[in-house]
């Protein structure tokens, strides 16, 4: 059991990894049997003893790695280094002598055929790959996930939503979540997604980041305000601020590798043109430094709201007021 699922399209893949785990055996038992590694820092030895354990009490043991193959990849193919400890010859011949009691599942950002490890596991891994989804397979995709939540929407709303929010399908299940409470078993029209998705809450999000990092305090208290008087909830504005953080990150980091705009837009999944615009425009006006010591305090605000530690309106109340005054950055609760 060697799984890689590759992909940009996180959603998907971590529905896979899902169903995966679920076809081992009751979670419970499973989770006492999981190891998760980094790749990048994973150490041969380390992993080889834990791909060969035998399971204890559990049907199976799992291990799960991460960017694995990206260690031995310097972005052309070619291989990094050449040294004993990076060589990836040894992990592939861990991975193919692991006892059929260990489930191994490599997780890629992106998958090159010509990786140095890939060529070494090609054909003894069950491989998946999550691509971002084009316009055409979006609007399906969109269709069949309303089908799914036992709703139904015109071609005109699905059209719209895909305008709105792109190809990020942590966001559009998310709407369509909304959309399908919404509408209370009629079929979801544009004008519904006019009404709960729209431009105007994506602009305010985004009118939102620009205020904290500008520290434009009074701007930043009365966006969120106003976010709020349209039925946002708390955790809904976090998950939009970290995701448009998130976006605006991975574009400086691709950028600052030489990647042209159009190789972005499509790694990023930003269809809209609206989002993929404002992204550009936050990336060239915020530092790096910056970006990531707020988006590392949004998800330690997020953390607490989410582990009852403080209430979370309260949570991005202070979050924002201590980010838009330019106070230095400090954990919410230790």
């Amino acid at each position: 059991m060697r799984y890689l699922l590759a992909g940009p399209d996180d959603f998907s893949l971590k529905l896979k990894l899902a169903s995966i785990k679920a076809s081992l055996g009751d979670p419970a038992v499973l989770a006492s049997a999981t190891s998760v590694f980094e790749g990048a820092k994973l150490k041969p030895g380390e992993f080889k003893l834990t791909v060969d354990a035998l399971p204890f009490l559990t049907p199976c043991r799992l291990v799960v790695v991460t960017g694995l193959l990206a260690r031995f990849s310097a972005g052309d193919g070619t291989l990094k280094k050449a040294s004993k400890i990076d060589d990836p010859e040894v992990f592939a011949s861990a991975i193919t002598n692991s006892p059929p009691s260990t489930a191994i599942i490599l997780i890629e950002t992106e998958l090159s055929r010509n990786n140095p490890l890939f060529k070494y596991l090609a054909d003894k891994v069950e491989v998946h790959e999550f691509p971002m989804l084009d316009k055409p397979r979006l609007k399906e995709w969109i269709g069949r996930r309303v089908m799914d939540a036992g709703g139904a929407i015109t071609p005109m709303a699905i059209n719209l939503l895909v305008q709105y929010v792109g190809a990020d399908l942590w966001a559009v299940a998310g709407e369509i979540e909304k959309l399908v409470l919404f509408a209370a078993g009629r079929p979801i029209t544009d004008n519904d997604v006019k009404t709960l998705v729209g431009y105007a809450g994506e602009s305010n999000i985004f009118a939102l980041v620009d205020a904290i990092f500008e520290t434009r305090l009074k701007t930043a208290t009365e966006t969120l305000e106003n976010l709020k008087v349209k039925g946002l909830s708390a955790s809904y504005v976090l998950s939009m601020l970290s995701r448009q953080l998130r976006l605006v990150i991975q574009y400086k980091e691709l950028k600052s590798r030489g990647s042209k705009d159009l190789e972005i837009r499509r790694k990023l999944g930003l269809l809209a043109d609206f989002v993929w615009k404002k992204t550009q425009d936050q990336a060239a006006r915020f530092t790096m430094s910056r970006l990531k010591d707020v988006y590392s305090r949004l998800l330690e605000a997020d953390l607490a709201a989410k582990t009852g530690r403080m209430d979370e309106e309260l949570a991005l109340d202070l979050l924002v007021a201590e980010l838009a005054s330019g106070a230095p950055l400090t954990p919410v609760l230790t």
